[in-house]
Formats: structure tokens, sequence, C-alpha cells
């Protein structure tokens, strides 16, 4: 399943929320900008592997790569 960059900002908007967390505190524990988080969140911006691996260290989530099956 391919998620689009939207989806993934939905996400980690909602399990922010849940953890009652603000965007500037999730800035602080993953030393990435505001601004940074807000645009992932949002869906503004692409970004890289290690950046949604560090966020979802701290959210607690987890990542999923599978391999495509061929027909």
């Amino acid at each position: 399943m391919v998620m689009a960059i939207d989806e993934l900002g939905k996400i980690i908007r909602t399990r922010r929320k849940v953890l009652n967390l603000t965007i500037g505190e999730l800035s602080e524990y993953t030393g990435l900008s505001r601004t940074t988080i807000s645009d992932i969140e949002l869906g503004k911006t692409n970004p890289r592997l290690d950046v949604i691996s560090e966020i979802f260290r701290f959210l607690n989530l987890e990542m999923k790569i599978e391999v495509k099956q061929v027909k």
C-alpha cells in the first residue's frame, strides 16, 4: 500500500494530539523545527525517511516496508 504525504501527516498529527503534545514539544524532542513538523502534518512537504523515522520514534509509531508482490 502506498501512502500519500497528506495521509502520513494526518497520522502524525492525530498521534501527537492523542499524546497531548504540542508541535513545539515534538520539535524539542526531535530536533526538527516547528515549521518542518507543521509542514509535514499539513502534507506540504515530502520528508526524508530519517525525518519520518525520528518523528515516529518519539510518537511510538511503527513503519513497515513491504516487498511488492509480482504477479
